[in-house]
Protein backbone atom coordinates (compact mmCIF):
# COMPACT_ATOMS: atom_id res chain seq x y z
CA UNK A 1 0.00 0.00 0.00
CA UNK A 2 1.35 3.45 -0.92
CA UNK A 3 1.89 6.14 1.70
CA UNK A 4 -1.05 8.09 0.29
CA UNK A 5 -3.39 5.10 0.38
CA UNK A 6 -2.26 4.23 3.90
CA UNK A 7 -2.88 7.80 5.07
CA UNK A 8 -6.47 7.83 3.82
CA UNK A 9 -7.13 4.33 5.13
CA UNK A 10 -6.30 5.58 8.61
CA UNK A 11 -8.51 8.65 8.18
CA UNK A 12 -11.55 6.59 7.18
CA UNK A 13 -10.92 3.89 9.77
CA UNK A 14 -10.57 6.33 12.64
CA UNK A 15 -13.53 8.64 11.96
CA UNK A 16 -17.20 8.32 11.17
CA UNK A 17 -18.33 10.04 7.94
CA UNK A 18 -20.06 12.80 9.92
CA UNK A 19 -16.79 13.56 11.76
CA UNK A 20 -14.80 14.24 8.59
CA UNK A 21 -14.09 17.91 7.95
CA UNK A 22 -15.52 17.79 4.41
CA UNK A 23 -18.77 16.05 5.39
CA UNK A 24 -21.94 17.35 3.76
CA UNK A 25 -25.40 15.92 4.53
CA UNK A 26 -26.35 17.03 1.02
CA UNK A 27 -23.78 18.24 -1.58
CA UNK A 28 -25.91 21.16 -2.70
CA UNK A 29 -23.65 23.11 -5.09
CA UNK A 30 -22.26 20.05 -6.85
CA UNK A 31 -25.70 18.47 -7.11
CA UNK A 32 -27.40 21.60 -8.41
CA UNK A 33 -24.73 22.28 -11.04
CA UNK A 34 -24.79 18.68 -12.29
CA UNK A 35 -28.58 18.82 -12.66
CA UNK A 36 -28.27 22.07 -14.60
CA UNK A 37 -25.57 20.95 -17.05
CA UNK A 38 -25.57 17.14 -17.39
CA UNK A 39 -28.21 14.85 -18.89
CA UNK A 40 -29.40 11.79 -16.95
CA UNK A 41 -27.87 9.38 -19.49
CA UNK A 42 -24.41 11.03 -19.50
CA UNK A 43 -21.40 9.36 -17.86
CA UNK A 44 -20.29 11.03 -14.63
CA UNK A 45 -17.26 10.36 -12.45
CA UNK A 46 -16.81 11.49 -8.85
CA UNK A 47 -13.07 11.58 -8.11
CA UNK A 48 -12.27 11.03 -4.44
CA UNK A 49 -15.86 10.09 -3.64
CA UNK A 50 -15.04 8.97 -0.10
CA UNK A 51 -18.35 8.25 1.59
CA UNK A 52 -20.15 11.17 -0.03
CA UNK A 53 -23.86 10.83 -0.76
CA UNK A 54 -23.60 12.75 -4.05
CA UNK A 55 -23.98 9.48 -5.98
CA UNK A 56 -27.06 8.55 -3.93
CA UNK A 57 -28.65 11.90 -4.75
CA UNK A 58 -27.88 11.57 -8.47
CA UNK A 59 -29.17 8.00 -8.64
CA UNK A 60 -32.41 9.12 -6.97
CA UNK A 61 -32.67 11.83 -9.64
CA UNK A 62 -32.40 9.27 -12.45
CA UNK A 63 -28.71 9.36 -13.42
CA UNK A 64 -27.72 5.89 -14.60
CA UNK A 65 -24.00 5.96 -15.51
CA UNK A 66 -21.97 6.94 -12.45
CA UNK A 67 -18.36 6.06 -11.71
CA UNK A 68 -16.81 6.47 -8.26
CA UNK A 69 -13.07 6.67 -7.66
CA UNK A 70 -11.57 6.44 -4.17
CA UNK A 71 -8.09 5.59 -2.90
CA UNK A 72 -9.31 4.26 0.47
CA UNK A 73 -10.63 0.69 0.33
CA UNK A 74 -12.46 1.29 3.62
CA UNK A 75 -14.43 4.19 2.15
CA UNK A 76 -14.95 2.37 -1.13
CA UNK A 77 -16.35 -0.78 0.50
CA UNK A 78 -18.72 1.24 2.67
CA UNK A 79 -19.98 3.08 -0.41
CA UNK A 80 -20.35 -0.16 -2.38
CA UNK A 81 -22.50 -1.65 0.37
CA UNK A 82 -24.63 1.47 0.59
CA UNK A 83 -25.24 1.50 -3.18
CA UNK A 84 -25.58 -2.28 -3.62
CA UNK A 85 -29.07 -2.02 -5.10
CA UNK A 86 -27.72 0.30 -7.81
CA UNK A 87 -24.72 -1.82 -8.79
CA UNK A 88 -25.77 -1.97 -12.46
CA UNK A 89 -25.61 1.83 -12.63
CA UNK A 90 -22.33 2.41 -10.76
CA UNK A 91 -18.70 1.61 -11.58
CA UNK A 92 -16.23 1.50 -8.68
CA UNK A 93 -12.52 2.30 -9.00
CA UNK A 94 -10.45 1.73 -5.85
CA UNK A 95 -7.27 3.47 -6.98
CA UNK A 96 -5.18 6.64 -6.89
CA UNK A 97 -6.36 9.17 -9.45
CA UNK A 98 -2.75 9.42 -10.68
CA UNK A 99 -2.90 5.73 -11.69
CA UNK A 100 -6.40 5.89 -13.16
CA UNK A 101 -6.84 4.22 -16.58
CA UNK A 102 -10.52 3.46 -17.27
CA UNK A 103 -11.89 1.97 -20.48
CA UNK A 104 -14.41 4.81 -20.91
CA UNK A 105 -14.69 8.59 -21.00
CA UNK A 106 -16.97 10.94 -19.10
CA UNK A 107 -19.25 13.89 -19.75
CA UNK A 108 -18.65 15.28 -16.25
CA UNK A 109 -15.63 14.96 -13.96
CA UNK A 110 -16.46 15.96 -10.38
CA UNK A 111 -13.73 16.58 -7.82
CA UNK A 112 -14.50 18.02 -4.42
CA UNK A 113 -11.21 18.30 -2.55
CA UNK A 114 -8.78 15.90 -4.25
CA UNK A 115 -6.91 18.24 -6.57
CA UNK A 116 -5.91 20.64 -3.80
CA UNK A 117 -3.97 17.83 -2.07
CA UNK A 118 -1.63 17.61 -5.07
CA UNK A 119 1.12 19.98 -4.01
CA UNK A 120 3.82 18.82 -6.45
CA UNK A 121 3.91 20.07 -10.04
CA UNK A 122 4.45 16.56 -11.43
CA UNK A 123 1.35 15.22 -9.68
CA UNK A 124 -0.73 18.20 -10.82
CA UNK A 125 0.36 17.68 -14.44
CA UNK A 126 -0.42 13.95 -14.25
CA UNK A 127 -3.90 14.71 -12.89
CA UNK A 128 -4.59 17.25 -15.64
CA UNK A 129 -3.33 14.81 -18.28
CA UNK A 130 -5.80 12.19 -17.00
CA UNK A 131 -8.56 14.79 -16.98
CA UNK A 132 -7.89 15.73 -20.61
CA UNK A 133 -7.57 12.08 -21.63
CA UNK A 134 -10.82 10.83 -20.12
CA UNK A 135 -13.15 13.86 -20.28
CA UNK A 136 -15.20 14.17 -23.46
CA UNK A 137 -14.81 17.19 -25.69
CA UNK A 138 -17.44 19.64 -24.53
CA UNK A 139 -17.55 17.85 -21.20
CA UNK A 140 -17.56 19.57 -17.82
CA UNK A 141 -14.99 19.71 -15.01
CA UNK A 142 -16.64 20.55 -11.69
CA UNK A 143 -13.86 21.29 -9.21
CA UNK A 144 -14.08 22.31 -5.57
CA UNK A 145 -10.94 23.31 -3.65
CA UNK A 146 -9.98 25.29 -0.61
CA UNK A 147 -10.25 28.98 -1.43
CA UNK A 148 -7.46 31.51 -0.96
CA UNK A 149 -8.71 32.26 2.55
CA UNK A 150 -9.29 28.58 3.33
CA UNK A 151 -7.13 26.15 5.34
CA UNK A 152 -3.51 25.52 4.42
CA UNK A 153 -3.65 21.96 5.76
CA UNK A 154 -6.31 19.26 5.91
CA UNK A 155 -6.19 15.85 7.60
CA UNK A 156 -2.54 16.50 8.43
CA UNK A 157 -1.56 17.18 4.81
CA UNK A 158 -0.50 20.38 3.04
CA UNK A 159 -2.94 21.70 0.45
CA UNK A 160 -2.88 24.24 -2.37
CA UNK A 161 -5.43 27.05 -2.24
CA UNK A 162 -7.09 28.25 -5.44
CA UNK A 163 -9.12 31.13 -6.81
CA UNK A 164 -10.62 31.86 -10.21
CA UNK A 165 -7.42 33.41 -11.60
CA UNK A 166 -5.20 30.52 -10.53
CA UNK A 167 -7.61 27.92 -11.92
CA UNK A 168 -7.86 29.83 -15.19
CA UNK A 169 -4.08 29.99 -15.52
CA UNK A 170 -3.71 26.23 -14.96
CA UNK A 171 -6.60 25.13 -17.17
CA UNK A 172 -7.20 28.00 -19.56
CA UNK A 173 -5.49 26.33 -22.52
CA UNK A 174 -7.98 23.46 -22.74
CA UNK A 175 -10.97 24.72 -20.74
CA UNK A 176 -13.40 27.62 -20.57
CA UNK A 177 -14.51 28.77 -17.12
CA UNK A 178 -18.33 28.73 -17.02
CA UNK A 179 -19.08 29.77 -13.45
CA UNK A 180 -17.54 30.21 -10.02
CA UNK A 181 -19.02 30.21 -6.54
CA UNK A 182 -17.67 30.26 -3.00
CA UNK A 183 -19.02 28.39 -0.01
CA UNK A 184 -18.44 28.68 3.72
CA UNK A 185 -18.46 25.07 4.86
CA UNK A 186 -19.10 24.33 8.55
CA UNK A 187 -16.47 22.08 10.09
CA UNK A 188 -18.04 19.27 12.17
CA UNK A 189 -15.54 20.04 14.92
CA UNK A 190 -16.45 23.72 14.97
CA UNK A 191 -15.47 26.72 12.87
CA UNK A 192 -15.75 27.06 9.10
CA UNK A 193 -13.75 26.42 5.94
CA UNK A 194 -13.85 28.45 2.74
CA UNK A 195 -14.24 26.49 -0.52
CA UNK A 196 -14.19 27.66 -4.12
CA UNK A 197 -16.30 25.90 -6.76
CA UNK A 198 -15.34 26.11 -10.42
CA UNK A 199 -17.27 24.77 -13.41
CA UNK A 200 -15.22 24.52 -16.59
CA UNK A 201 -16.03 23.16 -20.05
CA UNK A 202 -13.47 21.37 -22.20
CA UNK A 203 -12.78 23.06 -25.54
Amino acid sequence: MTDSANHWEQVYQQKKPTQLSWYQPRPTLSYDWILAYVDRANAIIDVGCGMSVLADNLLDEGYADISLLEISSTAMEATKQRLAKHKNKVNFYNTNILDFNPNKTFKLWHDRAVFHFLTQTKAQKTYLFKLNQFLDKGGFFLLATFAKNGPKKCSGLEVVQYDEAKIGKMLGKHFKLIKTSYEIHPHPGGGTQSFGYFLLQKN
